[in-house]
């Protein structure tokens, strides 16, 4: 029975003196009578009237279409005068993650555009959305700045190109908490500086380190004699990784092929390793501290196609402006500087002058997130959250 026509009725009832509650309500419908104190009563609604006979256990003609008539007004009265609320059920909740995560249900329109840039234009496709169905590689930048770090996800693995120091590794290790990581697969190191490997213990802290990859014998520098020590006491497997290496994440279908001079005339910095990040059509280049001499000889020994990419982690903070054989080989539309901005570096100065669109890293209380799907990217800047 419709709990609201039983209200209505009670209070008919109570109208004409009578006491209604559910059991006599349900003896009305029956047209039973309902009050054992008489043979004849009368219920009074909006002028008509309903003649029930105990005795005969009937109703006459007329009341039995008064009767009718008055059923129908009761069901019909709360849909024509109820509030909302009492009427229609809620609407239903948009799917979870709908605004806060991706994949999300529904996606967007089709960009016109391979690099959708939120950083710099966040009316340019506002509310963009991948595909509910395609596996995100997902590329983190703690808010750090003369140092490198960061943190790649995809197919439900984790791993990291670098650590940063003491100082910027901190920051590193923020991020891995906000993300929830407590665990790196294989960590590579692009070369045993400082400001790319100090910050192992604090990252291992955080979030267990299953292998670190190396490209240089660790006795070259304090930094790598340092990271073996602390792999030793903490259990942590050290690997080597060499030019022209290939490792493949998850299902597979994300590459990264390592590029590394080898010449003897250059110093770590010219030597040390470019990644290359293939995921579907996208393409992401790591150049570490790479500068002109060593670019000059990496063009010079590999086929400039292995250089083309969308995306280019500036080589060493943009200290220094690129050879500009290199840079036109990327054919990059935007960099990532690991850096300040406005410092007034010879790289800022010539990533200006060419006109490139630049995402730094080190900015107050922002990750930076970068992400594909393998068709588009996505480049935006996070809020960072109180630990």
């Amino acid at each position: 029975m419709d709990l609201r026509f039983t209200q209505k009725l009670c209070k008919i009832g109570k109208s004409t003196g009578f006491d209604r509650h559910q059991d006599d309500t349900d003896a009305i419908i029956n047209d039973n009578i309902v009050s054992d104190e008489s043979q004849r009563h009368f219920a009074r609604y909006y002028g008509f009237y309903y003649i029930y006979n105990r005795k005969e256990n009937s109703v006459s003609k007329k009341g039995l279409l008064l009767a009718t008539a008055i059923m129908i007004l009761a069901l019909m009265t709360p849909l024509m005068t109820g509030t909302a609320e009492e009427v229609l059920p809620p609407s239903p909740e948009p799917p979870s993650g709908y605004i806060d995560g991706r994949p999300t249900p529904a996606p967007s329109p089709v960009p016109d555009i391979t690099i959708i840039d939120h950083v710099h234009n966040p009316e340019s496709y506002p509310r963009f959305f991948f595909q509910k169905n395609r596996k995100l590689l997902e590329i983190w930048f703690p808010n750090i700045r003369d140092a490198d770090e960061a943190i790649l996800m995809y197919d439900g693995q984790v791993w990291m190109i670098d650590c940063a120091d003491e100082k910027m590794g901190q920051r590193g290790a923020a991020l891995l908490k906000q993300l929830g990581i407590t665990k790196i697969d294989i960590l590579f190191n692009s070369h045993l500086h400082h400001d790319h490997i100090n910050g192992l213990a604090l990252t291992d802290d955080v979030a267990r380190v299953g292998e670190v990859r190396i490209c240089f014998s660790p006795d070259l520098t304090d930094s790598g004699l340092r990271m073996l020590w602390v792999a030793e006491e903490r259990g942590i497997l050290i690997k080597e990784y060499r030019d022209g290496d290939r490792f493949s994440m998850g299902d597979g279908a994300v590459e990264l092929l390592f590029l590394k001079n080898n010449e003897e005339y250059l110093d770590m910095n010219n030597q040390s390793a470019v990644t290359r990040i293939t995921y579907g059509e996208r393409t992401i280049l790591f150049t570490a501290d790479m500068e002109q001499p060593g670019q000059q000889a990496m063009i010079e020994r590999i086929d400039p196609e292995l250089l083309k990419c969308d995306i280019v982690k500036y080589p060493h903070h943009a200290k220094s402006d690129m050879y500009t054989p290199f840079y036109e080989a990327l054919g990059a539309g935007l960099a990532v500087v690991t850096s300040v901005e406005g410092r007034g570096d010879a790289g800022q100065i010539a990533i200006a002058n060419r006109g490139m669109p630049v995402v730094y890293t080190s900015v107050k209380d922002q990750f930076t997130h970068l992400v594909t799907d393998g068709e588009y990217w996505l480049v935006e800047q996070v809020p960072i959250q109180a630990q």
